[in-house]
C-alpha cells in the first residue's frame, strides 16, 4: 500500500480550504434601476404609418405643440424623409396641396376629411386611416370623402 507524500497532502489541504468563510450574502442595497428621467426632458412624438417591404410600418416623429393628431396627418402628407427613405419606407399618399383634416369629438370619434382635389388609392387610404387611428387612440375612423357622399367607418388593419 502506498503512503500519501507531503506533496499529495499539501494538495488535498490546498484544495479543501479556498479562504472564504461562509458569511451568507450581504446587503449591498437596492435593486439598480438606471437613471431617472427628468420630467421636463420628457419626448413627445406623433405616428405615421409609411410601407416597406412587409408592409405598413410605425414610425415615430418628435412633436411637442398643439393638435398634435392633425400634425401626425401632416406629417404623413410629407412623407419620408431622407433617413427613412434610405431604410426603404416610401408613401402612397399624395404630397400636393392642402392634406386632410382629421378632428375628434369629445367622445373620442375621428372623423377624417379628405380635400376635395383628392383621390387617394386604397393604400393611401390606410395609411390615412392607421396614422388617424394611432392619434386619436381609437380603432375605427370616419372617413369623410371629398364628394358629397356619406362617411365611411374604417378600421386600422395593419
Amino acid at each position: 500500500m502506498r503512503r500519501p507524500t507531503a506533496l499529495a497532502l499539501l494538495l488535498a489541504a490546498a484544495l479543501t480550504a479556498c479562504g472564504i468563510d461562509d458569511t451568507g450574502p450581504d446587503p449591498a442595497g437596492p435593486a439598480a434601476s438606471g437613471m431617472p428621467r427628468a420630467h421636463d426632458r420628457s419626448a413627445p412624438a406623433v405616428h405615421v404609418y409609411f410601407y416597406s417591404a412587409t408592409g405598413l410600418e410605425r414610425v415615430s416623429r418628435l412633436y411637442r405643440g398643439p393638435d398634435a393628431r392633425q400634425r401626425a396627418i401632416d406629417e404623413l402628407v410629407r412623407g419620408p424623409d431622407a433617413a427613412e427613405r434610405a431604410r426603404g419606407l416610401i408613401s402612397f399618399v399624395p404630397a400636393t396641396g392642402a392634406g386632410p383634416t382629421l378632428t375628434v369629438d369629445a367622445h373620442g370619434t375621428a372623423d377624417l376629411y379628405l380635400p376635395p382635389t383628392w383621390t387617394p388609392g386604397r393604400t393611401a387610404l390606410r395609411q390615412l386611416v392607421c396614422t388617424a387611428a394611432d392619434g386619436s387612440r381609437t380603432t375605427k375612423v370616419r372617413l369623410h370623402p371629398p364628394a358629397d357622399g356619406p362617411p365611411t367607418t374604417e378600421r386600422c388593419t395593419r
